[in-house]
């Protein structure tokens, strides 16, 4: 296998970097879940009077939605947090890779397909939970920044020190677009969780196409 890995954030520039463009992504989807919770109290006070507010069960729902949006971003940046303060205490394996995007596989249906040829048995020293996650997310991503077809191209190719994974959807035309935008804060923080599991992570697009690849070590070196 190629000795060349992805780019991982062990420099302080490419970290500061991704902190910002974490942070970027956050600010922009905790805007959604804003608007709309001001635009059901908007309505729910012209159904009302001065005094009063007034919920269809429309309006109860958008609310209740947009209210665990943000109690998920939140939770999530957290963890993150956490994470970069040494508070988070990762397991160290051994995770089997296949039960792990099993896991993702199960999360992210119906909404993407993960097509994937990993074999029987890769294991590593990860954390189960979050690499699960961190796949899931990834399939996630992958499929929103590339064709959109709700299908996902996940291959695997072990090696003796670590493991490469590729996450594909569409073909790359064109020129490379810009990650930064689309990428979703669930990505950068998932991207954090591998980086501390002493993986890497590198991300690029396309004209409606996306790779996520993904490196992971099968030594217990992790590192933040």
């Amino acid at each position: 296998m190629s000795n060349s890995r992805p780019s991982g954030g062990s420099g302080s520039d490419d970290s500061e970097s991704y902190r910002r463009e974490a942070l970027g992504a956050f600010t922009h989807e905790i805007r959604t879940p804003l608007t709309s919770i001001r635009m059901v109290l908007e309505l729910a006070k012209r159904l009302g009077s001065a005094e009063r507010l007034v919920f269809d069960a429309e309006m109860a729902r958008m609310m209740h939605t947009s209210i665990d949006d943000v109690e998920r971003l939140a939770d999530d940046l957290q963890e993150l947090s956490r994470l970069e303060r040494g508070k988070v205490v990762l397991g160290n394996g051994p995770c089997n890779l296949a039960s792990a995007v099993e896991s993702a596989r199960e999360s992210i249906a119906p909404h993407v397909e993960l097509v994937t040829n990993v074999p029987e048995p890769v294991e590593g020293p990860w954390d189960q939970r979050h690499l699960a996650r961190a796949i899931s997310e990834f399939a996630l991503t992958t499929n929103r920044a590339g064709d959109g077809s709700g299908r996902v191209a996940l291959t695997c190719e072990p090696g003796d020190r670590d493991v490469a994974l590729a996450f594909v959807s569409g073909a790359a035309t064109g020129r490379p677009a810009s990650t930064a935008p689309d990428a979703g804060f669930s990505f950068y923080r998932s991207r954090q969780f591998v980086v501390a599991m002493g993986g890497a992570v590198d991300y690029s697009r396309g004209d409606h196409s996306a790779t996520i690849r993904v490196v992971l070590p099968r030594r217990r070196e992790y590192a933040l």
